[in-house]
């Protein structure tokens, strides 16, 4: 293909079950996760790992003068405008109990700026991949082959939201938290525990509003074709871009950041 956006849209699917095919059978069989974290609890498995190494030497034997970085793995410096940010196991803990939330994610980014995204969850049998290279659009695609677009809910208040977010007291510092808590004290309802499935839930319209901290580029940079090709709108919790973290709010309806950033904001007093 001689148009480089073409041919990196067209590796995904490649990428994706090359990944597939190590991550799968250890969900279902189960896997010991190590602690990688010098306190606290940051779990890796030989899943993460072996699933990021499959996927390195997939893109550079495709695309060598591309960037790649991960969750993982050292950085690889390229000589050209593309970019690609892997995290073959985003919700490690999901994976290890056995619930099937978790995802691999997968983004390339030109001149910096992510413009293809996979959110791939294999144990629900689903994909969702957002394209930021044209016209922005967004699919939820079927392991049985069907699929259709994704267009986010849009509502008039926050008091009509639906709530997603991780895990609010592990993400969180104090001020941070307490600047969730006021928000979430004013939506319909919340939910937690959905990792980068929540994403997937907002650019259905299933949920209206996610609030996370402690995020990396590569547990970001995948959502946000996705969120945006969607109709909805991510950023960090100023307004300014996400793909670096921590911070990430996403929201269906672009007429509520207002009122978000304010309460957000208080998080840094």
């Amino acid at each position: 293909m001689t148009d480089p956006i073409a041919a990196r849209r067209a590796f995904f699917d490649e990428l994706s079950t090359a990944a597939r095919a190590i991550t799968l059978p250890l969900f279902r069989s189960g896997i010991v996760a190590e602690n990688k974290a010098p306190s606290g609890y940051d779990p890796v498995t030989q899943a993460d790992i072996e699933a990021e190494r499959v996927l390195r030497a997939l893109i550079r034997e495709r695309f060598p003068n591309d960037s790649i970085e991960g969750e993982e793995l050292p950085d690889h410096v390229g000589t050209n405008d593309f970019s690609w940010t892997l995290d073959p196991i985003d919700g490690t803990r999901a994976f290890v109990a056995g619930v099937p939330v978790w995802s691999t994610l997968i983004a390339c980014s030109q001149h910096g700026e992510p413009v293809l995204g996979l959110i791939d969850l294999p144990a629900l049998g689903q994909r969702a991949f957002g394209d930021l290279s044209g016209n922005p659009s967004a699919h939820l695609i079927h392991d049985d082959g069907t699929q259709g677009p994704l267009h986010v809910r849009t509502i008039d208040s926050l008091s009509d939201a639906r709530l997603g977010c991780t895990q609010p007291f592990g993400m969180f510092g104090p001020g941070e938290l307490a600047a969730y808590k006021i928000i979430q004290s004013g939506v319909a309802f919340s939910r937690l525990g959905l990792d980068a499935f929540g994403y997937v839930l907002l650019a259905q319209g299933r949920m209206d509003l996610i609030i996370e901290g402690g995020m990396k580029p590569c547990d970001v940079r995948a959502l946000m074709p996705v969120v945006i090709g969607a109709g909805g709108v991510i950023t960090d919790w100023h307004g300014g871009t996400p793909k670096d973290g921590p911070r990430l709010v996403a929201c269906g309806s672009p007429e509520l950041m207002a009122e978000l950033y304010t309460y957000l904001g208080r998080a840094m007093l």
